[in-house]
């Protein structure tokens, strides 16, 4: 199939030429010339106003071979493909969006470790969501099991106890049964996918998140609704004899669908298949893309008042250490 990219995030562009170029097989040819094309892809995300897409020619001449791959935490679906977060229950979502992995940040120290299980379950991350609040306030009581809020750590930026950072976060799941992957910032994580590669049952809590399409999730993954959070302990003790069989299954998946060689295929196979699924005509979705738009902005600026609150409520209390430019996608 013939491919034409177009770039709205240069990290996340980069991201897909090296995916395309590791790809096996190599089933697919990216052209310059859109006409020529199978498929336009569209990759990375677009900014509070939508006009690299809405002003952007390609969907207007060609909606129906015009596709997304798109990273973004919060995003209006203005054009149908693949993105990392997709949920369920999105008013615009049509049947048009379908998700894969986080492709444009990897941890250099995500590898499988043979150690000693420590931990029933653990789960180190950012306080990025109600539901993630939640589970930092709970205290289950328990020496084999780990949280710990690492809101005081970025991620995505230099630091110079970064290095240490990410090798303990990779040390401690890999001492554990099972790893959490609650939703943060948005539904999907990469959390979920470092845990599979390591080889270690994932905990998927994230009731809307829109699994991707392919693995056998229920062999190895647990999906355990939000609300049953403080029942975590008693969930997965009956559990603990399948957690070795769920890792090497989470592996084996992982290889199969989310390492670098298959990324891309599985991406232009996924937007195929919304191609043949799809239910209404993109010409007729197009003409909602103001009503997306304003509705992504209302979402936005909340959050960012939402978020300059609590950061100030956090300075006030004597707590200000927490960086105040933070990016908005943190895991």
């Amino acid at each position: 199939m013939k491919i034409h990219l177009v770039c709205l995030l240069q990290r996340t562009y980069d991201a897909v030429l090296q995916l395309h170029r590791q790809a096996s097989p190599s089933l697919h040819q990216l052209v310059d010339d859109p006409h020529q094309a199978d498929m336009i892809l569209f990759v990375g995300r677009w900014s509070f106003y939508g006009g690299e897409v809405v002003d952007h020619p390609l969907p207007r001449l060609y909606p129906e071979k015009t596709f997304v791959y798109s990273d973004d935490d919060i995003f209006a679906p203005l054009l149908p493909g693949v993105y990392a977060s997709a949920r369920r229950g999105r008013f615009f979502d049509l049947g048009r969006m379908a998700s894969q992995k986080f492709i444009d940040w990897q941890n250099p120290h995500i590898q499988a470790i043979d150690c000693p299980k420590q931990y029933l379950f653990s789960f180190a991350g950012r306080s990025s969501s109600l539901l993630r609040k939640l589970l930092f306030r709970i205290n289950y009581r328990r020496s084999d099991v780990f949280i710990e809020d690492t809101s005081y750590y970025d991620h995505w930026t230099i630091q110079p106890d970064r290095e240490a950072n990410q090798r303990r976060y990779v040390e401690t799941i890999a001492a554990s049964h099972f790893a959490l992957c609650p939703r943060g910032a948005s539904s999907g994580s990469y959390r979920l996918f470092e845990v599979m590669q390591m080889g270690i049952a994932p905990i998927i809590l994230s009731d809307r998140y829109i699994l991707p399409e392919g693995p056998d999730w229920e062999s190895f993954a647990l999906v355990v609704p939000e609300r049953k959070i403080a029942s975590l302990p008693q969930i997965l003790e009956r559990h603990v004899a399948e957690s070795e069989q769920r890792g090497r299954l989470a592996a084996q998946a992982y290889r199969q669908w989310f390492a670098d060689e298959a990324v891309f295929n599985h991406i232009i196979a996924l937007c195929q298949q919304l191609r043949e699924r799809r239910k209404v005509p993109e010409r007729w979705v197009q003409r909602l893309w103001p009503l997306m738009l304003w509705r992504l902005r209302a979402i936005r600026t909340a959050r960012e008042a939402v978020r300059s609150t609590a950061l100030l409520a956090m300075r006030l209390a004597g707590r200000g250490g927490v960086p105040a430019a933070a990016p908005p996608r943190n895991d």
